[in-house]
Order: structure tokens, then C-alpha cells, then sequence
């Protein structure tokens, strides 16, 4: 009769403490989950060179997607002015860019690349309205992803000054 009376005394005692515990875990845990941080990336391209932003949208890739498999939330950019304004042209002819001949497939790779990025994992693209003006392209040239900022530069301090970390891939 001890024995049970003891018996029972410790697993009253076990489901005392499981009921006591169990909501304060899941308080934190929730309070964890309301306290996880976006992460915030934002690439940097004012370049030319086609290897090199493939290069980028690969980095981009390889962020976002451990991201998304992990479940970590993210906001990330690309702000692109000067020379790489070429790669979110939808159509070069008439531009100074018309010229510059990209190997077919390396030219399909990066657009879906860049579908990828941004119909998969919300990756924004912005281009510098100076740019534009500077290179005379009309904004209806730009892929219809691309969103307009007044000045690249100014939007990667911006950015920057939100917590973005600045990314420039070499």
C-alpha cells in the first residue's frame, strides 16, 4: 500500500510537472519562431561581363535556396546600374548593347535562371533609372520582372542602411 501510495504520488508528480513545462516550451519556442530574423541580401551588379553575372545568379541561387530549404524567411535584391543594365534587357536592337552577341545557350541559361529567381524564390530585380536615361532605353525594354529605381547607387545605401548585406561577386 506504501509502495502505490508512492507510486501514485510520483506520477501525479510526473504529470504536474508536464503540465507546468509543456506550455512554458512551447512559449519559447513560439516566442523563437516571432523572433527569427529575415535575412536580407543585396546583390550589387554594375558590370558587363556575362561569365560574371552568371557567376552572381548562381550565388543568388545557392542563397536563396538553402534559405527556402531551411525555412529561414529572406529578402534579397539584385540592384543592377552601368553595364549590366544588358542583362535585364528583354530586347538589345537599338541599343549599345545590340552589338554584343551572347552564346544562345549561355543567354537561355541566365533567363531561366532568373525566371528561377524571381517566380520561384521572390527575388527582386531593380534598375537604375540613370542608367536608362544615360544609355537612352526606353524602360519597356527591361524584362517584365525588373522594377525602376531613380539611381542604383543610391538604392544599394538604402538598402545597406535596412540591414541589407552588400554582396558584389568578383
Amino acid at each position: 500500500m506504501v509502495r502505490s501510495k508512492t507510486l501514485n504520488i510520483f506520477i501525479l508528480s510526473l504529470v504536474m510537472g508536464f503540465l507546468i513545462i509543456t506550455p512554458s516550451l512551447a512559449a519559447e519556442k513560439k516566442k523563437a519562431k516571432a523572433d527569427e530574423k529575415v535575412r536580407k541580401a543585396v546583390y550589387h551588379c554594375d558590370f558587363g561581363d556575362i561569365n560574371r553575372f552568371d557567376s552572381m545568379l548562381r550565388n543568388a541561387y545557392n542563397l536563396v535556396n538553402y534559405y527556402t530549404e531551411n525555412n529561414i524567411p529572406y529578402d534579397v535584391r539584385v540592384v543592377a546600374n552601368g553595364a549590366c543594365v544588358q542583362f535585364l534587357l528583354k530586347d538589345k536592337s537599338g541599343t549599345q548593347f545590340a552589338e554584343k552577341k551572347i552564346d544562345e545557350k549561355v543567354q537561355k541559361s541566365i533567363d531561366e535562371r532568373m525566371s528561377s529567381l524571381v517566380d520561384g524564390y521572390g527575388v527582386k530585380f531593380e534598375q537604375c533609372n540613370i542608367t536608362l536615361k544615360r544609355t537612352n532605353i526606353p524602360k519597356e525594354k527591361l524584362k517584365p520582372f525588373s522594377t525602376i529605381t531613380e539611381s542604383g547607387q543610391v538604392r544599394v545605401v538604402e538598402l545597406h542602411d535596412e540591414g541589407f548585406a552588400y554582396i558584389k561577386v568578383e
